[in-house]
């Protein structure tokens, strides 16, 4: 947690607020459909917004979401997009810590299928 959120994620407001909409949506992952653990803002708090009501504490801006597809978010945020003279994607450079991400999953996919009966 970044140090000018420390306060607002203690305080009254977003407990109660993350607490609701968790409730709302039965701690199912918006995602995958897991075990939603983490009540994930879209439009990421900064230090210009984390005090606007409308985006701080608005459930249209919370998602509901599991620690994997938590991590997943914040991890494409260092994927670098190259686009097209026409504006259409070329390609997805992924960063490091997501393609690591990737390979994990693969190696634990792998092992639990071999441990099936």
């Amino acid at each position: 947690m970044r140090e000018f959120a420390r306060s607002f994620y203690k305080g009254k407001a977003w407990q109660s607020c993350s607490k609701g909409y968790m409730q709302s949506k039965h701690y199912v992952c918006e995602r995958c459909g897991g075990v939603a653990v983490i009540c994930h803002h879209k439009t990421y708090l900064t230090p210009d917004n984390i005090n606007d009501p409308n985006i701080a504490l608005n459930w249209a801006n919370l998602e509901a979401l599991c620690h994997n597809c938590h991590d997943l978010e914040h991890l494409q945020q260092n994927n670098k997009t190259y686009f097209a003279d026409d504006g259409s994607i070329k390609r997805v450079k992924e960063g490091r810590q997501i393609t690591e991400h990737k390979q994990a999953a693969a190696a634990l996919t792998e092992l639990l299928e071999k441990m099936k009966p």
